[in-house]
Order: structure tokens, then C-alpha cells, then sequence
């Protein structure tokens, strides 16, 4: 004689397994974008550092670009640097020191000069010197960089140099350096430049390679199969 089985769960349980496998689910495809992404930057990188670098002026810097492409560029350095906050290398939290670049057309092009370590009293910023006179730099040409999630900040906000800012729009930059064009983009300064500070630019986040992404969204399926065997498990009961 077969034994018989009823499966009848309760509203209740079916809307909060629902819910909880569909966020599993959303957070671990989160992540493997998150991984695809981090791979094809890579990629991107090492391509552009074997690629002839393009001349910076008024006209290359100012058209959108998307991916990383490898450039060069001849000015003087302003003194009004600019700090990219909350930035990690080492597991150590500092900046990355945006130094504007003057080309000889006017217009201002940032260079990332790479990260510096912050000092224990954040009141204190850290020493980044400048260089003086005409400069010839190259690197990796790319779009501002954008945050996971942008918070309201008032980049604009304060006096003084360096100024702290968390990444900043060009309509960030346009009020930061009024009166000038500044190109809606970053240089990320060769590791093998001079004037330059700690520079990994393979992985922007160094933290977080394509690996890690993996395993986090093989971890968030995982949840998300132990929610639906538990509820069935819960649910499908033994008729006596």
C-alpha cells in the first residue's frame, strides 16, 4: 500500500519563498554581470596598452568614450588636485589623487595619478606634490568612473586644495574649475610613468576579481535552492 502525500502550504509561506528566491536569484545574476564585467575591463586594458596611443586635445577628450583607450598628452599640472575618497589598495583606505593637466589648447584634462594612503587623522590630507613646468604623460584614456551607487554629495562644496570628492560629474568638474573646459574623462597614468603613485590599473578594484564575483553568485543560487528545499520540505507532509 502506497503512502500518500498533501502539499498545501500556507499563502503566507508561498509569497515569502517567492520573494526570497527572487532576490537570490536577482543578487546572484547581480554578481555574475558584476564578474562578465570585471573580465571584459581587463581584457579592455591589455588590449589598449599594446594599441599606438592617440594625441589628447580639446576634440579626442571631449567626445564619449566608453572603453579605455590608450592616449598621451603634453601640459603643465595645476595645483588645484582633486582626492577620490574611499579608495582601497592593500586593504588599506586612502585616495586616488586627481591632478588636472593643461593642455596647450586650454583645455583641462584629469589625470589619475594613482592611490596614496590616508593618513589617521582624515583631517590631515597626505602630501601629493605637483610637478612643475611642461609634462608629457600617457596612460589609459576612459569615461569618469561611476560609483555602484551614487549618494548625494556636495562636491563643490568647501575651499582649499586638494578638495576631497566622491566621484565627480563633469558637471561636478565644470563647477569645480569654472571658466575652463575640462574634458568629460580621466587619464589613468602608466605604472611606469613618472610623477605617478600606486598604480594597478588591470583590475580597478584589485578586491574584487572576476573569481570573487563567481563565487558570490554561486553562494546567492545556493540560498535561493535551500529556500525552495526547505519550504517544500516544510510543506509536503505524510498523510496519516
Amino acid at each position: 500500500m502506497t503512502a500518500a502525500w498533501t502539499f498545501r502550504p500556507r499563502a503566507w509561506a508561498v509569497i515569502g519563498t517567492a520573494f526570497g528566491v527572487a532576490v537570490t536569484v536577482w543578487l546572484g545574476s547581480w554578481q555574475l554581470r558584476r564578474g562578465h564585467a570585471r573580465e571584459a575591463l581587463d581584457a579592455q586594458y591589455a588590449a589598449a596598452r599594446q594599441a599606438e596611443p592617440i594625441e589628447l586635445d580639446h576634440d579626442t577628450a571631449t567626445r564619449p568614450n566608453a572603453q579605455a583607450i590608450a592616449a598621451r598628452a603634453t601640459g603643465r599640472y595645476l595645483g588645484r588636485q582633486l582626492l577620490l575618497d574611499n579608495q582601497v589598495n592593500a586593504q588599506l583606505p586612502g585616495y586616488q589623487v586627481l591632478t588636472p593637466l593643461e593642455l596647450a589648447d586650454g583645455a583641462l584634462v584629469l589625470v589619475n595619478r594613482g592611490w596614496v594612503p590616508q593618513n589617521p587623522d582624515r583631517r590631515v590630507l597626505p602630501p601629493a606634490p605637483v610637478p612643475e613646468g611642461v609634462v608629457n604623460v600617457r596612460g589609459l584614456w576612459r569615461d569618469l568612473p561611476q560609483p555602484a551607487l551614487r549618494l548625494e554629495t556636495a562636491n563643490c562644496s568647501g575651499s582649499g586644495w586638494p578638495r576631497v570628492v566622491e566621484y565627480p560629474t563633469t558637471a561636478d568638474l565644470a563647477c569645480l574649475f569654472p571658466g575652463q573646459s575640462v574634458a568629460p574623462g580621466m587619464l589613468l597614468l602608466a605604472p611606469e610613468a613618472e610623477h605617478g603613485f600606486v598604480r594597478n590599473w588591470s583590475q580597478a578594484d584589485a578586491r574584487f576579481p572576476p573569481s570573487r564575483h563567481y563565487g558570490y553568485a554561486a553562494q546567492w543560487f545556493a540560498f535561493g535552492a535551500t529556500l525552495l528545499v526547505i519550504f517544500f520540505k516544510l510543506n509536503l507532509k505524510r498523510r496519516p
